[in-house]
């Protein structure tokens, strides 16, 4: 219940940043949780119609927001951003609250990046360099683990200069 407190705030305050000039599709978002009771919590954003419903406990509701939510400056893995002019296409998030070992957070993030992957590969492994974390891999695939000891994964695809990149961060 303590995401849902955190999260309709925020998504309140959005609610009042709608633009004439939003883009035709956005930041898809899903989010998948289950309290310590075991009560299911659901969140969703669709990108293309900026529509937003939140499902908990008690509280069903759907509002619109901007489409796009997220861009290079959102992202942070221990200080490491996106690649600059990045922009965050979806957020996929699974948490299981049930303690002990069956607590486990799924984080995927989708983004585009207006670089080959090579050029993005060799620029994320600079910045978390500077930032005392080892990522290892090539321009296809980079693995690491955070200061807090959670694996991640950045998958990286390219396509006409441009880069489809996946986030994969596994608490």
């Amino acid at each position: 219940m303590k995401y849902t407190l955190l999260a309709l705030p925020l998504a309140i305050g959005l609610a009042a940043c709608s633009s004439k000039h939003e883009p035709e599709e956005g930041t898809t978002v899903n989010v998948d949780a289950t309290t310590e009771k075991g009560s299911a919590i659901r969140i969703t954003a669709d990108g293309k119609t900026g529509n937003v419903g939140f499902k908990v406990p008690g509280f069903d509701t759907n509002i619109r927001l901007p489409k796009k939510l997220l861009d290079d400056s959102n992202f942070d893995i221990d200080g490491v951003k996106l690649y600059p002019g990045s922009t965050v296409d979806t957020v996929n998030i699974t948490a299981n609250g049930q303690g002990g070992a069956h607590d486990q957070t799924d984080v995927r993030i989708g983004f585009t990046s207006p670089a080959d992957p090579a050029k993005v590969s060799s620029w994320f492994k600079d910045q978390f360099g500077k930032q005392s974390i080892k990522a290892e891999g090539d321009a296809a695939r980079l693995a690491g683990t955070t200061k807090d000891g959670e694996a991640f994964t950045i998958e990286l695809t390219g396509k006409d200069g441009k880069t489809a990149g996946l986030v994969n961060i596994r608490k």
